[in-house]
């Protein structure tokens, strides 16, 4: 499923690229740095976490995105847990002036690393809903800055977050 959705948001943004100079749309890239956080059972650890994404306005109001997240070693009371994982989401914003008000949804393909002091390491992966709202604001036209909460539903944890800050670079 996860391919398909992939080549789906890969098809359409390419299909309307001819359409674009036109809408005021185009390619961004950016860096954020924040808190993500797990929530499995008794365990509940955070960490600072790190992304990095690319991604394309088809226009104003609609485009497409992709990322990178590492979400660092979230520990809680001798059990660690690490998670790294690609998004690609669809993506909604508003425009106000030089703010932005936006929503995504999409598909989280993740890698877990486990650590239990005394039972040993284990891992798992996954492909999940994942869904985002932020605000951004646009010192230029070119450079600007996001502030963004997500979540991940990753299948058997409780919660899955991510709270981040974001320099986005449009081209």
């Amino acid at each position: 499923m996860h391919r398909f959705f992939v080549a789906a948001l890969a098809g359409t943004m390419l299909a309307a690229t001819p359409a674009l100079a036109a809408d005021e749309g185009g390619a961004y890239v950016g860096a954020g740095v924040g808190n993500y956080g797990v929530d499995v059972g008794a365990f509940s650890g955070d960490d600072t976490g790190y992304k990095v994404f690319a991604g394309w306005m088809l226009n104003p109001w609609l485009g497409g995105e992709l990322e990178y997240l590492d979400g660092g070693s979230a520990e809680e009371s001798g059990a660690g847990l690490d998670m790294t994982g690609f998004n690609a989401s669809l993506k909604a914003v508003y425009p106000i002036d030089q703010f932005s008000l936006f929503a995504k949804a999409g598909l989280y393909l993740w890698d877990a690393d486990v650590r239990i002091a005394g039972e040993g390491r284990g891992s798992d992966s996954g492909e999940d809903f994942s869904w985002g709202i932020g605000v951004g604001y646009d010192f230029t036209d070119n450079f600007g800055v996001t502030v963004e909460y997500q979540g991940f539903e990753v299948e058997d944890t409780d919660t899955t977050d991510f709270v981040s800050a974001s320099v986005v670079w449009k081209f």
